[in-house]
């Protein structure tokens, strides 16, 4: 490459640079004032425009050999600099930066007016989309000129470009390693903003950390972040309670626990039980994995609030609530509690002592039967002048499907298998093997259940048992959870014994996002779920119109007609796509446009919580 070349190419990137800087700053509007906020968000506003940089300038290396390449790429940066003015107006609406789900939303004929934005807003971008393309002319034949000028003069444009990029590597490493130390250390000034930027890269090393500074980094979050500071408006009122009864409240949740399997076959003692409890035959978990169906469950939340509550630490309202109604707390996992983050979201107020995640058992199978000993034992010493709460959480049905051998009720089983060759013909031994596992955990649960029923605890002590998500076996072409939405691998049994209900069968429409609503009640909440939840009371449902359920970077939207599923960052392939009742995809353009209305109510939902 010819150095004037060279030196245009570096001017054209350098203007275009202060350009996207400009517009990215923006984002700061966002942000809070406390000084470790103003010191990440301006080093990560910086850091993360000089990315962008470095990807578009890896693009206009090739392409600025050829005279017409050039105004290719001028073409491309004046798309891309339109994109970051767009981006910037969608998430002062929407809350969340440029993705498949809004661009659906936007495009669809009537969206945009359904959002009250017509006509001028439409001038207001064509009028940007004239004056980007004016000032990207612009700013070519400046490149040609100062570069020929740089190169004819004492070259003070070339001799300060190696400072320059000094300066903004220095600040791309100050971005994430203070991002790493918030986010190693809780310092939830900087994490809250984790998602301020579009297509932000977080950077961590807890692991790091924990190995060669030998310190441990689940201990209880200390550093609280002020009111003032949250980008969260949760709740959107504080609880007011009346009076009513405070029995113990027991939730044992079954990993992949898919909601055919509640039968007399798989999970005969469960069954027998369930008649005599309150039994929910359509329930849903709010996700397809365990991140997202446990956060459902204990926030009665979208999954898409998950990264800024687990960026600012933000304890649930039901969690709170029983700490103020004076319950201990107890929970018991077969797996760590920290990965997913829950002693960061659902637990993160609950003492490392009332925690038990590290089963010293090898495997899951026996660390599931380790922890029931375990929470039988605390409910024989507890202090009985208190109610408590215990969240119980079984492994062994998860990815490998583990179980006691005496357990093997379903042949033919397999002791293990690889993920890599499996296929619709070989899967009915996994199938088999899962099956087992799920027998294996309900009798645990139903271990619990007969401790406390033969100590007399169940006059006083609720039972939930559920699932976090369910787990498919190609019974549509997939196999295992966080692939998609059909029924396999959201819906999930949810059985619910509650001391004085009488045993009753809902076939309602019923969702994770609303058991905490249900239990708040009971307890006497006087406060509508929609102070607090995007759901409904679970014994006193409102109509609904369909169901959320949410993954890392896509949701659904799910009705008893057909489901519509949404990339929900911009990295993500796929766009929208819609399936049948028989969860079969539908082939059609105007397909989606038939969720337009349940898009902006699921819109409006996933922002609610926001200010």
């Amino acid at each position: 490459m010819t150095p004037p070349i060279y030196s245009r190419l570096r001017i054209y990137l350098a203007l275009n640079f202060l350009v996207s800087l400009l517009i990215s700053s923006f984002y700061l509007l966002f942000a809070g004032s406390h000084p470790l906020e103003l010191l990440f968000t301006g080093s990560a506003l910086i850091s993360n425009t000089f990315m962008f940089y470095i990807a578009l300038a890896l693009i206009a290396l090739p392409l600025f050999w050829l005279t017409p390449a050039r105004l290719l790429f001028a073409g491309l940066i004046t798309v891309f600099q339109l994109a970051l003015v767009t981006d910037a107006a969608i998430y002062k609406i929407f809350k969340m930066h440029l993705n498949p789900m809004v661009m659906n939303l936007i495009l669809t004929p009537g969206g945009l007016n359904s959002l009250d934005q017509g006509f001028w807003v439409k001038a207001l971008f064509f009028a940007i989309l004239l004056g980007l393309i004016a000032l990207e002319a612009w700013f070519y034949r400046l490149s040609g000129k100062l570069a020929k000028e740089d190169l004819a003069g004492p070259g003070v444009i070339k001799k300060r470009s190696a400072y320059i990029l000094g300066v903004l590597v220095f600040f791309l490493l100050l971005d994430k390693l203070l991002f790493a130390w918030g986010s190693a250390y809780d310092i939830v000034y900087i994490t809250k903003n984790a998602r301020l930027f579009p297509l932000y890269q977080p950077f961590t090393a807890r692991t790091f950390i924990q190995k060669y500074f030998h310190t441990r980094l689940d201990k209880p979050v200390n550093i609280k972040l002020d009111v003032k500071s949250s980008r969260l408006d949760y709740p959107k009122k504080q609880l007011e309670f009346g009076p009513a009864d405070k029995p113990n409240i027991v939730y044992i949740v079954i990993d992949s626990f898919r909601g055919d399997m509640m039968n007399p076959e798989v999970t005969p003692e469960l069954w027998a039980f369930s008649k005599k409890a309150v039994v929910f035959k359509n329930h849903y978990s709010g996700g397809n994995c365990t991140r997202f169906g446990i956060f459902s469950l204990i926030y009665g939340l979208y999954g898409s609030y998950w990264f800024q509550f687990v960026a600012e630490r933000k304890p649930p309202v039901m969690m709170q609530a029983l700490a103020e109604l004076g319950y201990d707390f107890r929970l018991y996992a077969g797996t760590k509690l920290s990965f997913p983050e829950f002693d960061r979201t659902c637990f993160v107020d609950i003492p490392h002592s009332k925690v038990y995640d590290e089963p010293l058992a090898a495997g899951k199978a026996d660390k599931d039967a380790e922890i029931t000993g375990k929470f039988i034992e605390f409910v024989k010493n507890r202090d009985r002048k208190k109610p408590y709460f215990a969240f119980i959480f079984y492994d062994a049905s998860h990815g490998t499907y583990e179980y006691a051998p005496e357990y093997e009720r379903f042949k033919p089983s397999v002791p293990s298998f690889s993920y890599l060759t499996l296929n619709k013909k070989k899967v009915l031994p996994v199938f088999n093997k899962y099956k087992n596992s799920i027998y294996y955990d309900s009798n645990l649960a139903m271990r619990i259940i007969n401790s406390l029923s033969a100590g007399g605890e169940l006059k006083n002590t609720a039972v939930i048992v559920t699932g976090d998500h369910g787990e498919p076996f190609f019974e549509r072409g997939s196999y295992g959870h966080n692939q998609g939405y059909p029924p396999e691998e959201i819906k999930v049994p949810l059985v619910l014994y509650w001391p004085g209900f009488k045993p009753r069968v809902y076939d309602n429409f019923t969702s994770h996002f609303d058991v905490a609503p249900g239990v708040l009640r009971l307890l006497g909440a006087k406060n509508p779920p929609s102070d607090y939840s995007s759901g409904t009371d679970l014994f006193k449902p409102e109509p609904r119109d369909f169901l959320g359920a949410f993954s890392w970077d896509t949701a659904a939207i799910v009705k008893k007609t057909g489901t519509l599923t949404m990339a929900l960052e911009a990295y993500r392939l796929g766009g929208v796509k819609v399936y049948d009742a028989d969860y079969r995809e539908v082939i059609d353009k105007k397909a989606p446009a038939a969720f337009t209305g349940d898009l902006l109510s699921f819109q409006k939902e996933a922002v609610r919580f926001y200010k």
